[in-house]
């Protein structure tokens, strides 16, 4: 599930119409809806605004639906969750699945730069 998805759902969780949303973050609603809709890219600014307005944090909005049925590691959570990152990164959603599909030993906890330095050897292969 992509960032605008992510967003129509927590809006209508909300039971807020896309006006309503569109006032209390102050966009146009037509961007809104096209933003929701993936005809528009979000911006971390503008994601930052809507997430405010939906009373959770960006990071939410960016899960990006990983479907494993198993919850995330702290670490990989916590570097989602930076969103700011995870654009610089330009971190795609087959690098995120790859990430969520790693298993480490019951003793391990890798943190969100084990993920990093894990995504740069990734792209080095």
């Amino acid at each position: 599930m992509d960032i605008g998805s992510q967003i129509r759902k927590k809006r209508k969780e909300l039971n807020l119409t896309l006006h309503e949303l569109a006032d209390l973050s102050g966009l146009k609603t037509s961007n809104l809806s096209n933003i929701e809709t993936g005809k528009r890219d979000i911006r971390t600014r503008t994601l930052e605004r809507i997430a405010g307005s939906l009373n959770c944090d960006p990071g939410e909005l960016c899960s990006r639906g990983i479907t494993t049925g198993l919850e995330l590691i702290p670490g990989l959570r916590e570097l989602l969750a930076d969103v700011k990152l995870v654009n610089l990164m330009g971190i795609s959603d087959s690098e995120i699945e790859w990430m969520g599909s790693i298993r480490f030993r019951a003793d391990q906890e890798p943190s969100k730069q084990d993920f990093i330095d894990l995504l740069f050897i990734y792209r080095n292969i």
